[in-house]
């Protein structure tokens, strides 16, 4: 609880650039999400590729943050302050979700902008959990892990649901590498 202040907002860093580099070798239309839009730097990074952006955070903080950053594209970004993907109706089809969801286990921090659960695969895991019944065919989830979490349980997780899953792209830091995932289902 903050007690009367505003929760933070994350703030753009290595894991948000590494997502934005891997969402720019990729072809979406029509509706793309992004779940946990934070400061709204992705979302204004795909909204600029034509497409229409539906930008989710549950904090309200980072949905104003995200509405300021996307100002000159209103007409393509909407703003959404709700918990991950259930914040839309189950018939909305979309063609990409792109997260950097938390990813940090939860006894490293304890800022809810980086606190991914127990292992820190928890987000990633539900967000995979919940994006099946949004994904048109030939859609992908495209999302952010940490060496610091547990990301061989989102891989592990991903096949058990009969996903493919490809690491695109990854960037060593001093302590963690951080890695940008593609999933998607075949048919």
């Amino acid at each position: 609880m903050y007690m009367g202040a505003e929760p933070p907002v994350y703030r753009p860093a290595e894991d948000t650039w590494l997502l934005i580099d891997c969402l720019s070798d990729l072809v979406f239309w029509g509706v793309v999400v992004e779940v946990g839009s934070g400061s709204g730097e992705v979302s204004k990074h795909m909204a600029e590729r034509g497409v229409e952006v539906v930008a989710i955070d549950i904090s309200e903080a980072a949905a104003r943050s995200t509405l300021k950053n996307c100002s000159h594209l209103l007409n393509r970004v909407h703003v959404i302050v709700g918990d991950r993907l259930k914040a839309l109706r189950p018939s909305s089809k979309i063609s990409l979700i792109a997260s950097n969801p938390p990813y940090l286990p939860s006894e490293n921090t304890s800022d809810i902008t980086t606190e991914g659960g127990q292992t820190g695969a928890e987000f990633a895991i539900s967000l995979i959990d919940e994006s099946e019944e949004f994904l048109e065919v030939g859609a992908k989830l495209v999302l952010i892990a940490s060496t610091l979490g547990n990301d061989e349980a989102i891989i592990k997780h991903a096949g058990e649901k009969g996903l493919n899953l490809r690491r695109v792209s990854s960037k060593r830091l001093f302590f963690e590498e951080i890695r940008c995932y593609t999933l998607w289902r075949d048919g």
